[in-house]
């Protein structure tokens, strides 16, 4: 399933939690599904980059590769 579409899901899901606070605002519900789900993508890849940076590390303190699995 393609990552934003699961983002945008739990988003919505998010959202849903708090559609009393929402509907007092005024704002729409989609767009900040839509904010949200950047919000939770940008996450991921900011993850991503950090476990990336912490094995790039590992692998010049041990000075040989860490094992990665395909």
């Amino acid at each position: 399933m393609d990552s934003m579409k699961t983002d945008l899901d739990k988003a919505r899901e998010i959202i849903r939690k708090r559609v009393r606070f929402l509907e007092r605002t005024g704002i729409s519900h989609e767009n900040i599904a839509i904010a949200v789900a950047e919000g939770i993508a940008l996450g991921r890849k900011e993850g991503i980059a950090m476990a990336a940076e912490a094995i790039a590390r590992l692998e010049g303190e041990n000075g040989s590769s860490v094992r990665r699995t395909p």
